[in-house]
């Protein structure tokens, strides 16, 4: 038996995501007289944003647990360590068996996503909103889903 904190992982990450909606819907509020669409009070304290990054954050970490304990039983110790090291999420998907390619596609949006918003470059003003722009509340959304996909192709660890 291993003893992991992978379901605490989880919970945080889902929690953080639930608070990110939870003061992004408290921010938008209907347009008056009836016309579509929302007015989005700023928020300085960027707690939707916040929330995301720990949701983020959390999910990659989950993701690094999961394929830790999976490579481990599936592949040894000393052999998943070496692999740990040489390769990439989606790289390592395919060695534990994990072979849809829309896991992979997704694997590969979630690391980069992650790791663009973790390691985060300055970027001009004028770019904001263009083409490849990430948004941390839609990237934490899609990171919990693709982890639970991974999950569940890995029935098995608890």
């Amino acid at each position: 038996m291993v003893h992991s904190n992978l379901n605490v992982y989880l919970a945080v990450a889902e929690e953080a995501l639930e608070e990110s909606v939870r003061f992004s819907e408290a921010a938008r509020t209907p347009k008056p007289d009836g016309q579509s669409g929302y007015v989005v009070a700023l928020d300085p304290e960027h707690r939707s944003f916040k929330q995301s990054l720990i949701a983020i954050a959390f999910a990659g970490i989950y993701l690094e647990s999961l394929l830790g304990l999976v490579g481990t039983e599936r592949l040894g110790k000393a052999l998943y360590i070496k692999i740990d090291r040489q390769t990439n999420y989606e790289e390592k998907l395919p060695l534990l068996g994990v072979l849809d390619p829309s896991i992979l596609a997704n694997c590969k949006r979630f690391r980069e996503a992650r790791n663009d918003l973790m390691h985060e470059k300055a970027v001009a003003l004028a770019s904001l909103g263009a083409e490849g722009t990430r948004y941390a509340q839609v990237e934490a959304t899609f990171g919990i889903e693709f982890i639970k996909s991974v999950q569940r192709k890995f029935a098995t660890v608890p």
